[in-house]
């Protein structure tokens, strides 16, 4: 595996954005949603690390921009995450990367998912050790090389957890699958308690992203009624 990301080359995004090279290309990354268990608490009033499920994250989220369209390696043959990319999942929670792509091998083993709008779940649960799920648009696929209309929300396990609860759920062990924020979103809330990935690339600009379904819920949003947008690629890794 050679995907050369470096996690400690990352260290100063609380500073601002960072600059380097990945696959030969030269990339910006930012970080997504800043201080995220602390607004949390500050939405619900209490406090995440007193609850007990998986996921701790300071600042929630990760883009990487590459100035090219590049060509990463991101897990090897055996499904395996890159090393240092499986470290800044467990740092930042959601990984995005725009205007990459994977080899011809790797884009070809996948299945297609599209689900219910705002129905937050794990792909993979507690006996699955490939836990964690990439998501795809592939540049070169007649379809998923159009921007998608519909997006992706992915929420903390704590943040999932105390939304149900607002929303009037029993207190209860945490569950694997929730329904939120039915219909829509409330405004301001995306960017703030929700990371989203928005599939908006320009068309034949690849984008994949990475979650661990150990810390963190994810669903479709589709922001106008009945858009589903077309099903997205998704691989499971180890």
């Amino acid at each position: 595996m050679c995907l050369g990301l470096d996690p400690a080359a990352l260290d100063g995004l609380e500073r601002g954005d960072v600059s380097g090279v990945i696959g030969g290309r030269r990339y910006r990354a930012s970080l997504g949603i800043r201080d995220y268990d602390a607004g949390v608490e500050r939405h619900y009033g209490q406090r995440v690390a007193g609850l007990d499920m998986n996921g701790r994250f300071r600042h929630f989220g990760l883009v990487f921009e590459l100035e090219e369209p590049t060509e990463l390696a991101l897990h090897d043959s055996a499904r395996r995450l890159d090393e240092g990319l499986a470290s800044l999942v467990t740092r930042y929670g959601p990984v995005l990367f725009r205007n990459a792509y994977m080899d011809d091998a790797a884009r070809g083993q996948c299945q297609h998912n599209v689900f219910k709008s705002l129905n937050f779940h794990l792909d993979r649960g507690s006996t699955q050790s490939d836990h964690y799920s990439l998501f795809w648009r592939d540049p070169f696929d007649p379809k998923t090389r159009m921007p998608r209309t519909s997006t992706t929300l992915v929420l903390s396990n704590a943040a999932a957890y105390l939304q149900a609860l607002s929303e009037g759920a029993e207190p209860h062990a945490f569950r694997q699958r929730y329904d939120l924020f039915q219909p829509r979103v409330p405004d301001g809330l995306i960017g703030d308690l929700l990371f989203e990935l928005p599939w908006s690339a320009p068309e034949g600009q690849g984008e994949i992203a990475v979650l661990d379904n150990r810390t963190v819920l994810h669903a479709s949003y589709y922001k106008k009624a009945q858009d589903r947008g077309y099903p997205i690629a998704v691989r499971y890794l180890y």
